[in-house]
């Protein structure tokens, strides 16, 4: 998944969900993230609970994102 292609932050975290294959509980915990928080930063933008992700936040996932990739290229070669 290129993480430049998304736009909004609720479309990256949704792709990220569906890219490690994992709930969002589990994508909060592996990515040091409350799972409240999480749930706050993918909802929409216009909702009254959306709360724009820390930097370090989207780090965290993004790293997950390349770990993930690294794995599956093992598996292939």
């Amino acid at each position: 998944m290129n993480v430049e292609q998304v736009e909004s932050q609720q479309s990256f975290l949704q792709a990220a969900k569906a890219e490690l294959g994992m709930q969002w509980d589990a994508l909060a915990v592996a990515a040091g993230i409350e799972p409240r928080a999480l749930k706050n930063y993918r909802m929409p933008d216009d909702s009254q609970n959306h709360r724009g992700m820390p930097k370090l936040a989207r780090r965290a996932i993004e790293q997950l994102l390349l770990a993930h990739e690294k794995k599956n290229r093992k598996k292939i070669a």
